[in-house]
């Protein structure tokens, strides 16, 4: 969200229930860390960054956390990035009690000012679509925070591939950013995934909103994944298969059977894998709700409110997020399938997210190629 002169909104963030962390709403502004009596380095910071994620078990030192995010923010982007803004201006970071000192002093949470660039993070009373324990609370202050701190790089540089999309390119820098964090070991596959889910979830789906549903945030977001990250990544056990799916091999002795002698390599992997689906249910229930909320309104002679019933319908928006999947590949047919997900075994080049031919390719020893 960023507030133009007069504190009008450019963009409300859709929210969930959580409790922002204690230090922020009562302590003083976040300054980035320029006070800091030497110079700081950005592997200093990503040593700190990975510190207190390992002590943040439980949500305890979530505050730090995010603060420490807060000024890796600024050096990732202006020492790091490949568009880097050297001259970036630093951003003081507060809580909900905060006050922005421009755009008309106003008080609004999950925003940015870009008159006084300055940050209000708050994600108590974000309204839940999905569940999650107090330990990944953390995660969604992070992407949060990155797609503010891309309203930043926005008004200091330029939208990117977003020329003219605000939301869309704050959201591609915020996948920029935890992407980076892969790369350098300070976040996990599944904290990653676990954070674009909660994100994509806070699409706001008022049509009057320029943020996007889960959809098209998750599109550039993903876009930003892949202008950081090239696939074949090793991230601990995970693999980046593409830019939108990750996959880790299963034990494939106990579960194989042997091929010919003529062929090298398992008959059949498993591997578990992360990809982005859809979900459809909820839109439908939606706007069947919206319908059958029109027909009360609209027969109960409410004219106003039989207008705005009629605008509601077809507004509901699919959600998506990750979802951690099993998929079992043969080797010899050139086949795959995932489990519970409703769709027939399929060739691999069936898989339209390209993901079940990099895993054979990586896994799977074909006849042609041991037949050279």
């Amino acid at each position: 969200m960023r507030l133009t002169s007069g504190a009008r909104l450019l963009a409300a963030l859709a929210l969930w229930s959580l409790i922002e962390p204690a230090a922020l709403k009562a302590a003083s502004p976040v300054n980035e860390g320029v006070n800091s009596a030497a110079p700081l380095t950005v592997e200093a910071q990503l040593e700190t960054v990975r510190d207190l994620r390992q002590r943040n078990k439980g949500g305890r030192s979530r505050a730090l956390l995010i603060e420490a995010h807060h000024t890796l923010l600024g050096l990732y982007w202006r020492q790091v990035a490949s568009d880097r803004v050297a001259s970036l201006p630093p951003v003081t970071l507060m809580g909900s009690n905060g006050r922005f000192s421009g755009c008309g002093r106003a008080r609004s949470v999950n925003a940015y000012c870009p008159e006084s660039n300055e940050i209000i993070l708050s994600t108590r009373g974000m309204k839940r679509t999905q569940r999650f324990s107090k330990a990944k609370r953390h995660l969604l202050d992070l992407a949060v925070l990155a797609h503010e701190w891309g309203h930043h790089v926005n008004h200091n540089s330029t939208r990117g591939r977003f020329k003219h999309r605000e939301e869309d390119a704050a959201d591609w820098r915020a996948g920029r950013y935890l992407a980076w964090l892969m790369q350098k070991e300070a976040l996990g596959v599944k904290e990653f995934t676990d954070a674009a889910n909660l994100f994509f979830s806070i699409g706001d789906f008022h049509f009057h909103s320029p943020h996007n549903n889960p959809k098209a945030r998750y599109q550039a977001f993903i876009a930003g994944v892949g202008d950081e990250l090239n696939p074949g990544l090793r991230i601990g056990a995970w693999n980046m298969d593409t830019p939108e799916t990750f996959s880790r091999l299963n034990d494939q002795q106990a579960t194989n059977k042997p091929r010919s002698e003529s062929q090298s390599g398992p008959a059949t992997v498993t591997a578990e894998v992360y990809r982005f689906e859809i979900e459809r249910g909820g839109q439908i229930a939606g706007n069947l709700f919206s319908a059958v909320l029109g027909v009360i309104e609209c027969s109960s002679g409410s004219s106003e409110g039989c207008a705005n019933s009629l605008l509601r319908q077809g507004q509901a928006k699919p959600e998506g997020w990750y979802r951690l999947r099993t998929m079992s590949i043969n080797c010899e047919r050139g086949d795959f399938d995932i489990e519970n997900d409703g769709i027939q075994r399929q060739p691999w080049e069936r898989d339209r997210k390209g993901q079940a031919a990099v895993i054979a390719e990586r896994a799977c020893q074909q006849k042609e190629a041991s037949d050279r």
